[in-house]
């Protein structure tokens, strides 16, 4: 387009310099001054009007692919949209919007008002904001609803513009799109934060959140009520820093484990907290992930505990003090049966020895739960303690149940030992690992069904040592079995709840565990239990700081 205005440009400037060439060529027959300017003149307006065409029909054409463009936009888009005029009646509006307001081909827009396709409150507050529209010459937004043909309520966000000429305001565009299912989710989240706020606030814990540097994004009422500032003044600090200045490094590396290892930290620590005694607190900590399971943040929970660790000291004191004082008379009442079945006081009958016996079995059995009961709380306070050393594992349990024996004898059972152990050395805890084996066996004499057999399986798998303990005896759900090794869970099918029984499973757990070993109980439909454990051939313990146990 430009080389053809320029090469019309360039042959009128040729005219005219050939013309004035002529003039001053041939004076005689020149023109007069008024005749060429007058001729001038005319070659000028004869550009001028060559060009305003050419300037026509470019426009013209611009204005249609406008025109087109616009008439493509206002068919094909997803929005609805409409144009009224200054007296905010409709001119046209688009598919969209026809579909709506639920027109059909015949009907038309043309000329109608908002009272003839909405309840009368919402062509109100329609009205309203176009007449701001009109009055003001300014772009509004605002939101309606509006019931659809199948009952479903939808929101509309609209924007509202002015449609000018040169001087006045000749009507209004609006723009409306459907934002439904946005402000749906928009309550809901509302709702849930609402919801999360509430459960926060109302936790016996502190709790808040930080982002990875140590921040402050979030946190409960509590934390405002201990430190006594609101929210809006601790946001964007280092709590951390700020509030634990002594035990900050450490938190510091519990934090850095959590993002780290992407997993959640629970502990219990003396803390001093701001400015107050030092405390027992339980302190958890979160990690918080984004969409790409990046930790963006983590979340603590703290709860101070004082009051449940002296509880659980006078519980430890308490326990300790009942078994201690059980187990003296105990034993004087081992040692006086002793003293009656070993004939020092004179010979027994048949039916006198056999009484004793039982009533002797009674109290060692009775001595087992005491040691029992004692070793499950010391465990707690101290943690099992492993001392390593080689010794004949067959040997141990031979010996355990030999040493168990007698109460199976009392419920006619049979304890028969199959061992396919072709190297019977190990090295662990010898005194802990018999705990753990006395205990399954006295569990499955205890639960056992009378006159039945007690089978032990010790066999090896891979580098570890299996010791198994096969009876019949009441069936176990698989619910009970989940929980079965926790403190004080008892066979629900047993006649007599025994919590010997409760804490020797919770206890050989323990014991198995620390020797970084795994313990199981399984149970079939015809009443065949079975519980045992595996543990390393060969078990290093590593060096333990040991607490004081409760005496």
């Amino acid at each position: 387009m430009l080389g053809k205005k320029l090469h019309r440009k360039m042959l009128f400037y040729s005219i005219f310099l050939l013309f004035i060439a002529w003039m001053l060529a041939e004076p005689t027959n020149a023109l007069s001054f008024r005749d060429a300017c007058f001729l001038i003149l005319l070659l000028f307006l004869a550009q001028s009007l060559i060009e305003k065409k050419y300037l026509y029909k470019k426009l013209s054409v611009k204005y249609k692919n406008q025109a087109d463009l616009l008439n493509k936009l206002f068919l094909n888009c997803p929005d609805l949209v409409y144009r009224k005029d200054a007296s905010l009646r409709y001119k046209d509006c688009n598919p969209v919007m026809r579909a709506m307001l639920n027109l059909n081909k015949k009907e038309s827009i043309y000329n109608k008002t908002d009272y003839d396709f909405y309840p009368r409150k919402t062509a109100k507050i329609i009205r309203y904001y176009d007449k701001q529209v009109i009055k003001s010459g300014r772009i509004v937004s605002y939101k309606i609803e509006k019931k659809q043909p199948n009952g479903e309520n939808k929101i509309y966000e609209t924007l509202l513009a002015p449609v000018t000429d040169k001087t006045h305001i000749t009507g209004v565009i609006g723009i409306l799109r459907d934002t439904t299912q946005f402000e749906t989710l928009k309550e809901k989240l509302f709702i849930q934060n609402a919801q999360l706020e509430s459960i926060l606030n109302n936790m016996p814990y502190i709790v808040y959140m930080k982002d990875c540097e140590g921040r402050l994004i979030f946190c409960n009422k509590n934390l405002e009520k201990e430190i006594g500032l609101p929210q809006s003044k601790l946001l964007g600090k280092n709590f951390t820093k700020e509030y634990f200045k002594d035990s900050y490094t450490e938190l510091q590396k519990e934090d850095e484990q959590v993002i780290e290892t992407q997993k959640s930290l629970i502990l219990e620590k003396q803390l001093e907290f701001l400015s107050k005694p030092q405390g027992w607190y339980q302190i958890g900590k979160s990690p918080i992930l984004d969409h790409k399971n990046n930790v963006v943040g983590i979340i603590v929970m703290i709860k101070n505990i004082d009051n449940e660790k002296a509880l659980e000291l006078q519980k430890r004191n308490l326990v300790s003090t009942i078994t201690h004082d059980l187990k003296t008379p105990t034993n004087a009442q081992l040692g006086a049966m002793n003293i009656l079945l070993d004939g020092s006081l004179g010979e027994l009958n048949k039916e006198q020895k056999e009484m004793i016996e039982l009533s002797k079995n009674s109290n060692i059995y009775m001595k087992n739960m005491i040691s029992t009961i004692l070793s499950a709380y010391k465990s707690e306070d101290t943690g099992t303690h492993i001392d390593s050393v080689k010794f004949n594992f067959y040997e141990l349990v031979h010996l355990t149940a030999k040493e168990i024996a007698n109460l199976a004898i009392t419920k006619q059972q049979n304890i028969i030992i199959i061992s396919k152990l072709l190297n019977e050395q190990v090295l662990a805890d010898k005194l802990q690992i018999k705990r753990a084996v006395m205990n399954l066996l006295g569990n499955a004499i205890t639960y056992g069904f009378e006159k039945t057999d007690i089978i032990v399986e010790l066999y090896e798998q891979k580098d570890n040592i299996v010791f198994n303990v096969i009876n019949k005896g009441y069936h176990i759900s698989d619910e009970k079995l989940k929980e079965i090794f926790e403190k004080y869970k008892t066979n629900e099918n047993a006649k007599f709840n025994k919590a010997s029984t409760g804490l020797g499973l919770y206890l050989s757990k323990k014991i198995i565990k620390s020797h970084n070993g795994e313990i199981y109980a399984g149970s079939k439909p015809d009443n065949t239990c079975i519980f045992g454990f595996k543990i390393p051939r060969l078990y290093e313990a590593k060096p333990q700081k040991i607490k004081e146990p409760v005496n």
